[in-house]
Order: C-alpha cells, then structure tokens, then sequence
C-alpha cells in the first residue's frame, strides 16, 4: 500500500532526503508504529500522528491512500 506522509518539525530530519512530503509503500496492515519505526524515528520521541487529518496514535492502522501527518509537540512560554 502507498501513503503520503508529510512530517514537520524535528521529525523531517527522519524523513528521506530531509523532504517533508513524500510517498511511502508499505505492507497491509501496517501501524503508524511501523512507519516510525521504518523511518528511523525512536521509539522514545514524542510524536503527534494525524491520520487523515484525525489524530491517532502509534497503533493505529494504515490504509492505501492515507495521509499521515507527524509533528512533535510544541514547547512554548
């Protein structure tokens, strides 16, 4: 299956060629853990995962044509 991801923040150093749009196959029934995982990302950096504009977390499933989109939450003062 293919999904676009698109990651900002300190996770697109994590995405290919730094870019932050790109297309990504996986296999069925992929988690956004996989793709996590996939891309390098550890397991201990705080990740905002929206699936189809829907916020998720690293369990959730992944479908052919999603868009997953990945941030880190904000720090402010």
């Amino acid at each position: 299956m293919i999904v676009r991801v698109k990651c900002f923040a300190g996770l697109r150093r994590f995405a290919p060629d730094g870019r932050k749009d790109f297309t990504i196959e996986l296999d069925a029934g992929a988690k956004v853990a996989h793709l996590l995982d996939r891309l390098g990302v550890p397991v201990a950096t705080d990740v905002i995962a929206a699936v189809n504009g829907r916020r998720v977390d690293r369990e959730a499933p992944l479908e052919d044509g999603d868009t997953l989109v990945l941030f880190t939450p904000m720090e402010g003062g």
